[in-house]
């Protein structure tokens, strides 16, 4: 009869071992997938900022060319207005030279 019951006891440690084991196991393999994932996490995370910091650069070279387009065709329109204002002057004082003239004959 003790041989039975040591058996049984033995069965027993067995299964509980196994048990056990499977435990560790898993908890093992829950660990190792959850560290995999952070890390897959953090480096899509990383790409994230990596391309929204591109997308900025790139905004702000754009937003650069606008404006130095903006200037440049801003200094032509003045010079273009200073041109035809400078004409007109001269025109002015030709005609009023010949006014002048007029009255003098």
């Amino acid at each position: 009869m003790l041989g039975q019951v040591s058996v049984v006891v033995f069965v027993i440690a067995i299964i509980l071992v196994a048990i056990l084991a499977a435990l560790v196991s898993g908890l093992i393999t829950y660990f190792v997938y959850k560290n995999k994932i952070t890390s897959k996490i953090g480096d899509a995370d990383a790409k994230a900022r990596e391309i929204l910091d591109e997308a900025l650069k790139a905004a702000e070279a754009k937003k650069r060319e606008g404006l130095l387009e903006i200037k440049e065709e801003s200094i032509k329109y003045k010079n273009e207005i200073e041109k035809e204002n400078k004409e007109r002057r001269a025109e002015l004082q030709r005609t009023e030279r010949r006014v002048q003239q007029k009255e003098e004959s």
